[in-house]
């Protein structure tokens, strides 16, 4: 922080350094505190210089890399941009030390492309494991889906942002989501850690995934985990792919005695009067 404080002092630039944790956004008070906090701080021409909080963060809740981290924020404070610098100067559709022939990749329209240009990750530890490619292709989909455009570019470069911004083809580009998901889904689908899965039945994932309607408890199959109501909660198919995440209005105990079983009958079953749906529609995320 004190090389960051130097730099941009030689600017005349104001810096604060932001320390987040995980633990503290999955509350949806703490995730708009923070939003506002960085509001604030770019309304007073602050610099925000952000990194985890090692000292207090939960092993099991930790952002795990930069790229996770910066593509969370990106989204949080609503950005346009968000680059991610690495030891190559863009995406390749194969390792580029090992394969020679590996083709450039310039822009990803859409995550989905990486499959049908069959991208190989390698296994490398430099550049394409941990903090690198993988996590960098990551943290992609999650900025893109929150309206962020992603580029991959050279570090050794920083001129290249520069270039990028004013418009040449520089590094690998992910275009962002057209009708990008909402501040509150953008939360469920990537900041929560969810406590649990949900199986569907085929007419569930595809009232949820096609219609965009609310889970109930006539289409779940199976509960894994120790839930609580409003816990976050992974919604997939019978084979475990997860189709979408979401809130869910009942406890594990609860969803072991209505699950399969009607919206009307659920009163009857518990003896009390709960939610029609098992996750609500605007509590719930498809995956993208």
């Amino acid at each position: 922080m004190r090389v960051y404080d130097d730099l941009f002092t030689s600017l005349r630039q104001t810096t604060a350094q932001i320390l987040l944790t995980r633990s503290g956004l999955t509350q949806r008070s703490s995730y708009v505190n923070t939003y506002n906090t960085f509001q604030q701080l770019l309304r007073l021409d602050v610099v925000p210089i952000v990194n985890e909080n090692d000292t207090t963060a939960v092993e099991e809740l930790k952002f795990g890399d930069n790229d996770t981290l910066s593509a969370l924020v990106a989204g949080l404070v609503e950005a346009d941009w968000l680059f991610l610098l690495t030891d190559v100067d863009r995406l390749y559709s194969a390792e580029p030390k090992n394969h020679p022939d590996a083709l450039p990749i310039t822009l990803v329209e859409g995550i989905e492309q990486l499959q049908e240009l069959k991208v190989q990750t390698g296994e490398s530890v430099s550049g394409w494991r941990t903090g690198g490619m993988i996590t960098k292709i990551e943290a992609a989909r999650i900025a893109t889906a929150a309206g962020v455009r992603t580029v991959i570019t050279d570090g050794k470069r920083p001129t290249n942002i520069d270039k990028i911004l004013k418009g040449e083809p520089i590094g690998t580009q992910f275009a962002p989501q057209s009708r990008p998901v909402n501040a509150r889904k953008h939360w469920i689908a990537n900041v929560l850690i969810p406590a649990g899965k949900l199986y569907l039945d085929m007419g569930a994932l595809k009232a949820i995934s096609e219609l965009g309607k609310s889970l109930l408890a006539v289409g779940i199959t199976q509960v894994e985990g120790e839930l609580n109501s409003s816990d976050a909660v992974q919604l997939c198919s019978r084979d475990g792919e997860e189709i979408a995440r979401g809130l869910v209005n009942y406890s594990s105990a609860e969803l072991q005695k209505i699950m399969g079983s009607h919206s009307e009958n659920i009163s009857e079953i518990l003896g009390y009067v709960g939610a029609e749906t098992v996750v609500h529609r605007d509590n719930q995320a498809i995956k993208n």
